[in-house]
């Protein structure tokens, strides 16, 4: 396993960089990872920016080692680093696999799986809380979505949070923070809408998203 850079306790102007990065991981990151993830980025963590580098190399089974996790543990917890961004992965046969360590500050946006700040609404996308729009279904089309949203599966809905954050913050001049958690829960039932139900069956129910795009 390479460590890269100086040796422990040789950060010099460093510290206080190291500091600040953990104290974020900490406070902001690590509480909503489930433990094993958080027993993986820690490690990753110190084995890269500890370091002086973003990124490390090493091999599954040496993780697996020092995280004292199982390599089928490890394996699950890489894939839902990945799945938040919170790493990038570059696998090579002989070497073992190269992990970029992303930072929350550095990341060009909030991941969706984080709560999200409070702040003042956008006056164009504000809307008091209200129940979801599929609840104006017909109860066989809303029990039809409710099911299909469910078996959509933890990967796509996070694919599916990260079109919705990006379509919104463009709307809202840039600042994700702009836009309603309503908002944010609306467009993606909007994208699961589109997704799962055919013209025909959209039909009646498209007027109930317009709120988005006025």
């Amino acid at each position: 396993m390479e460590e890269n850079g100086c040796s422990n306790g040789e950060f010099g102007g460093h510290w206080a960089t190291v500091v600040r990065a953990y104290c974020e991981l900490m406070d902001a990151v690590i509480p909503h990872l489930p433990p094993a993830e958080q027993s993986l980025y820690h490690r990753l963590f110190r084995l890269s920016h500890v370091q002086q580098s973003p990124c490390t190399k090493c091999r599954y089974e040496e993780l697996a080692a020092q995280c004292g996790l199982s390599l089928s543990t490890v394996r699950r917890a890489v894939k839902g680093l990945r799945t938040k961004t919170l790493i990038k992965t570059v696998w090579e046969s002989k070497n073992g696999t190269t992990f970029v360590v992303q930072l929350l500050s550095t990341l060009s946006h909030r991941p969706s799986f984080l709560p999200r700040r409070g702040r003042a609404a956008s006056p164009s996308l504000a809307l008091l809380s209200r129940p979801p729009i599929y609840d104006a279904f017909s109860p066989e089309d809303r029990a039809l979505f409710v099911e299909c949203k469910q078996r959509l599966g933890p990967i796509r809905m996070n694919e599916l949070t990260d079109t919705a954050v990006e379509w919104l913050t463009e709307r809202a001049r840039g600042n994700p923070e702009l836009f309603t958690d309503e908002v944010l829960r609306d467009k993606i039932d909007e994208l699961i809408f589109s997704e799962v139900f055919g013209p025909e069956r959209r039909r009646p129910y498209e007027g109930l998203f317009m709120h988005l795009y006025q």
